[in-house]
């Protein structure tokens, strides 16, 4: 492996962490907006929210475009090569098995760390005897559900984001990288 392939691996699997946790987090920028315009007394409020919802959408649509699928002009704008030495790393793993391997790391801890607390939210709910709409719990289950769901189905589907990212990213940067063996 290359500096140039180890600095592709890092950047698409730092994009792909940060990418997914805005996923996450879009349900309760969602419901914070929402939230906002129930309160009629404080549109300045809502506003604000609405900013911050623009603005998240965007540094994450960001994200996607420049450390997952443009990440070779990446590497070149930020000089990520510069200074290092070419030394190689020899494995026996193809670059799209080992971003496949990353894709499915990444939606185990994703629904890792959204299963515990869903039980745990959960078990509140039906110890507080409230309905659905009125328990204090309501939104932190969709949350938490929709990020279990999430990573399930990264982790099921790494095929199919893997081919997405290959697709998006460019042919030529893909069949490069493949070509190299880790």
């Amino acid at each position: 492996m290359t500096i140039r392939t180890f600095w592709h691996l890092i950047l698409k699997t730092l994009g792909l962490w940060l990418f997914i946790n805005g996923l996450i987090s879009l349900p309760g920028l969602i419901y914070a907006v929402m939230e906002s315009f129930s309160n009629l007394y404080s549109q300045s409020f809502a506003i604000v929210e609405i900013s911050y919802l623009i603005l998240a959408i965007t540094f994450y649509i960001l994200v996607l475009q420049f450390l997952i699928l443009r990440s070779q002009w990446t590497i070149d704008l930020l000089k990520l090569e510069k200074g290092m030495e070419q030394t190689r790393i020899d494995l026996t793993v193809p670059f799209s098995k080992l971003l496949r391997i990353v894709i499915i790391l990444i939606g185990g801890i994703v629904f890792i760390d959204a299963i515990p607390k869903l039980v745990e939210l959960v078990y509140l709910f039906i110890k507080g005897e409230l309905l659905f709409s009125q328990s204090p719990h309501t939104v932190g289950i969709i949350v938490n559900a929709s990020q279990a769901v999430l990573g399930f189905l990264i982790m099921t589907n790494s095929d199919i984001v893997q081919r997405y990212i290959n697709k998006k990213s460019g042919d030529a940067e893909t069949k490069q990288l493949d070509k190299e063996e880790f």
